[in-house]
């Protein structure tokens, strides 16, 4: 299947018409990109009529920017809330994306003004209500005051301080973000699925049964994240229409959110009774599984588009995870190899500014003896500098791969495995590897 995948990237590389072997194929529900261009096409008709884009703006690319932005501070929440891997740079990484979001939200506020008049005074009476005494909400927790946010000021107001046709637009963008949700959820859970199964199969050991566990615990971090994607749009569907219009959007609770056939206890349930069997704290309780007769199937493999090919769909979902994986791995080597160059660029390029300097120690003439002695000694002081700079860096540069992987071991929680393999890992574990 690799070199099938492998052939896959290199065909949609050369050529962006072909499948693209990043992302499920969608056959069962639009796109939000198909969407977002559908609606636009409405309102270029509407342009066409007379009613030409506010601000220089659509109103496309104003509801479009507002789910960009819930998108990103829902990320945000979960980077904070996640326990599976933490990065050494975490703090500087979630700060970089609260800049970067509060100057998006400065950019929809200007645009709320033109296609949204109503929302100033709601967003002012909110600020009314807030407690001044207390910090001021985090640009993860800021409200947009999407058009599915405000309130009719009476029965009479079907626009809700919104130019006319916003609600409905946002209503197409909110379906296509529910069921392309879904897509993307039961995509991870097939992915899930497949990847307890191998662990269970085929791993062995802490080391192996660790990594496995890290990565499992990724991917049910993406499957909880489409699941509150899913679960805001479906609130905005209500705000604007009500349930009723939506009958395939169903409530999404935890419950539902299983492989299809699924009936055992959770992954992490079932690591945690396993480790009580060596200890004599108990042995594990014995489950049975309910017959197929009185199953309950979860909702959510059932809905429209779900009831394909299971096994067709498993290798789809893999397929993405496996492309983006070496996606990752690709940009991670070229990234060793240009920190590489760098380095070999700033060792030549030190190496060279010493000798540049020390060509500069007899290069003027016709100085006072003073003078000429401050000159020659400035100039050594630079040769000595940047030569010293440079066996410096050389030294720093040069400590063997094994401390600099522990290093990242005891700060970034990764496993020696990655770099060396199992059996060189498991030899330095123990200490029987240098």
């Amino acid at each position: 299947l690799k070199t099938v995948w492998k052939k896959m990237i290199r065909d949609w590389l050369a050529d962006n018409t072909k499948p693209n072997p990043y992302t499920l194929d969608r056959k069962d529900c639009p796109t939000e990109a198909e969407v977002r261009l559908e609606v636009r096409k409405d309102e270029d008709a509407l342009t066409t009529g007379g009613n030409a884009p506010l601000h220089g703006r659509s109103a496309t690319a104003f509801l479009t920017a507002g789910i960009q932005i819930e998108d990103t501070q829902r990320r945000i929440v979960s980077e904070l809330a996640g326990t599976v891997l933490v990065a050494a740079d975490r703090e500087n990484k979630i700060q970089e994306w609260r800049h970067t979001l509060l100057v998006k939200i400065a950019t929809f506020r200007n645009l709320q003004k033109v296609y949204m008049p109503g929302a100033a005074a709601a967003i002012a009476a909110a600020e009314a209500e807030r407690n001044f005494d207390e910090v001021a909400p985090k640009p993860e927790a800021i409200k947009l005051w999407m058009p599915s946010d405000m309130q009719p000021a009476n029965e009479a107001d079907v626009l809700r301080g919104c130019v006319p046709g916003l609600l409905d637009m946002e209503a197409k963008m909110r379906v296509a973000q529910c069921e392309n949700s879904l897509v993307s959820l039961r995509s991870r859970l097939h992915a899930k699925g497949f990847l307890i199964g191998f662990r269970n199969e085929n791993v062995t050991g802490q080391l192996g049964s660790s990594r496995a566990g890290t990565l499992i615990g990724l991917v049910g971090e993406r499957v909880t994240a489409y699941a509150k994607r899913y679960r805001m749009g479906r609130q905005a569907l209500i705000s604007l229409h009500g349930a009723e219009r939506y009958p395939h959007l169903l409530p999404l609770l935890d419950s539902h959110i299983t492989l299809d056939g699924d009936w055992g206890e959770s992954d992490l349930e079932a690591r945690e009774k396993l480790s009580l069997l060596g200890s004599g704290a108990g042995a594990r309780t014995s489950r049975v599984a309910p017959g197929t007769s009185r199953r309950t199937m979860s909702w959510i493999w059932t809905a429209p588009g779900a009831l394909e090919d299971g096994e067709a769909r498993l290798h789809e979902s893999i397929r993405v995870e496996w492309a983006r994986a070496h996606a990752r791995k690709e940009r991670w080597t070229e990234e060793v190899m240009l920190l590489r160059e760098e380095m070999r660029r700033v060792l030549r390029y030190l190496s060279w500014q010493s000798g540049w300097w020390a060509e500069r120690v007899a290069l003027r003439t016709g100085l006072t003896a003073g003078v000429a002695a401050g000159v020659r000694a400035y100039a050594l002081k630079q040769a000595s500098w940047h030569s010293r700079l440079g066996g410096f860096f050389r030294t720093k540069w040069d400590v063997p791969a094994l401390t600099a992987a522990q290093h990242l071991v005891a700060v970034d929680g990764a496993h020696l495995e990655d770099f060396f393999g199992p059996e060189i890992a498991g030899g330095v574990q123990t200490g029987t590897s240098n």
